[in-house]
């Protein structure tokens, strides 16, 4: 599953990548080397002793059309170069809404019941 993300970053900026891997514990982006080095200069993740923070927003909708916006704080687990112009980043939540959190594990064990019942 891929969708749409705003990752906004230290000193106000944003970018906008596509989040994979999504689960209830963190997800994964998927960007380009642009956009890691404006999250991650040089692929570097630690900052001062501490992993870096970011603010991810993305719209998750299920079969029935329902959706919800999450917004919530990330630490970067790691930033790796995939290819030439591809890179991944992995993100752990620390700081979600409670009601958005419950939505998001119930998206994503639908998600995988879907996958199973294939």
């Amino acid at each position: 599953m891929r969708v749409s993300v705003v990752v906004a970053i230290e000193g106000g900026a944003s970018v906008k990548a596509v989040a994979v891997d999504i689960s209830s514990d963190g997800l994964g982006i998927e960007c380009d080397i642009r956009q890691r080095n404006m999250m991650t200069p040089g692929g570097s993740y630690v900052r001062n002793g501490k992993p870096v923070s970011v603010i991810v927003d993305l719209e998750l909708s299920d079969e029935g059309d329902q959706s919800i916006k999450i917004a919530a704080r990330c630490l970067v687990a790691f930033s790796r170069r995939m290819s030439n112009d591809l890179c991944k980043i992995g993100l752990r939540y620390v700081d979600i809404e409670n009601s958005s959190r419950e939505w998001l594990v119930r998206f994503v064990e639908r998600k995988q019941a879907s996958l199973y019942n294939q």
